[in-house]
């Protein structure tokens, strides 16, 4: 490799002890091991004289400490350090540029500063602040948290699962056994809030089996955001058991406890559901003002919709001839959630009435106190018809 001309022998000398690929690396992994965020500054453009390439990258932790190489000069290596500490604390990446004069780099996404250093030359660094530990808990094993589970890791930097022995392989997703194994009891919400420590949010969608000890770990450890998917009914009730653990009043964890989860986008399957919760997630983090913002256009309206003269679909439909098929949904009268019939959907009869549950935890509920829920309120358990659908 040909050295720049003007670079200092110091600078060119200090390259030659900088740790290895391999060596940052492993540092990233004992960092995130830990816990500890720190930011990864990466080289993206340069022009010479400077010792750095595009490519070269460094590590900077929250305290200053620099793993790697992005050029060995003090006047540069302050600049990043400085930014690092400032992308960590925001965790909002950041692209800078070091220039004798900074406006020869200044543009629009770009932060300019001064490259002071004696032999000059110009430096683009890409700084990402990586936080490690779980961003997202998904407390259950009900179709919605699976949906949740597979759908966040397209969303977040991390998904951690608590769930029994008898959940769903999760993918990459790491799992929490929410029972005992020895005595199949639930696990103690303490331990389980000791290994989610650092977490972002907890989703908890568990359909009454483990909704308190979801809520009482998510509290406990300090997650920003505590949704419950789930009515407000089961809601007060499971806050009134996390409440009288926890020592404190039930009113303090109605407050802490969003329910139901997610943005109100009318969403009825699991997967809908989990798109509902991850676009609330998505919300907070981004700050939106207005979050739920409808402003879709018809586009079938026009000339070119299905229904227009002379479509294929319009004639089938003048002959009579579909392809859709209607499909009944019923309220689950204990958490209150539409439920798409089907032949494996959980369902208790009571008093000559057939009863659907959204799981197994709400079914249970209902056939130990069947009448508290029958008498809840109208419309609950009553069929519904959803639009066609096609198949």
């Amino acid at each position: 490799m040909t050295e720049d001309p003007d670079v200092s022998a110091s600078e060119s000398d200090a390259r030659t002890d900088v740790p290895s690929a391999t060596q940052v690396r492993d540092r990233a992994r004992e960092l995130e091991r830990d816990g500890r965020p720190y930011a990864r500054v990466t080289v993206v453009r340069r022009e010479a004289p400077v010792s750095a390439h595009v490519g070269d990258s460094a590590l900077v932790t929250a305290d200053g400490e620099v793993v790697g190489w992005v050029g060995g000069a003090e006047c540069a290596q302050s600049v990043a350090i400085r930014e690092a500490k400032a992308a960590i604390e925001s965790g909002e990446s950041v692209l800078i540029g070091l220039a004798p004069d900074p406006a020869d780099v200044d543009r629009p996404g770009l932060k300019a500063f001064p490259m002071t250093c004696h032999s000059g030359g110009t430096l683009e660094l890409f700084v990402e602040p990586v936080i490690p530990g779980p961003e997202l808990v998904v407390v259950g094993d009900s179709p919605v948290a699976r949906a949740v589970a597979r759908l966040g890791r397209e969303v977040v930097s991390g998904v951690t699962v608590v769930a029994g022995d008898t959940a769903e392989s999760p993918g990459e997703d790491s799992v929490i056994p929410a029972t005992d194994p020895d005595t199949a009891a639930e696990a103690d919400a303490g331990t389980v809030a000791d290994a989610i420590a650092g977490v972002t949010s907890i989703v908890v969608a568990s359909m009454g089996q483990s909704d308190e000890l979801g809520v009482e770990a998510g509290l406990r450890a300090g997650a920003s955001y505590v949704g419950l998917v789930a009515s407000d009914r089961r809601r007060d009730d499971v806050a009134a058991t996390v409440a009288e653990s926890l020592g404190v009043d039930t009113g303090e964890v109605v407050a802490a406890v969003t329910t139901p989860a997610g943005l109100d986008i009318s969403a009825r399957s699991p997967e809908e559901i989990a798109v509902s919760v991850l676009a609330e997630l998505v919300a907070l983090r981004r700050g939106a003002d207005d979050p739920i913002r409808i402003d879709a256009r018809d586009a079938s309206a026009g000339p070119w919709g299905p229904d227009s003269p002379g479509t294929a679909e319009s004639e089938r439909d003048e002959r009579g001839e579909s392809d859709d098929t209607a499909t009944a949904t019923v309220v689950d009268p204990v958490c209150g959630m539409d439920v798409t019939v089907a032949s494996d959907t959980p369902a208790v009869d009571y008093d000559g009435e057939s009863y659907h549950f959204c799981g197994q935890g709400c079914a249970d509920a209902f056939a130990a106190e069947p009448d508290r829920y029958v008498e809840a309120g109208d419309g609950v358990g009553e069929t519904k018809e959803e639009e066609p659908t096609d198949v």
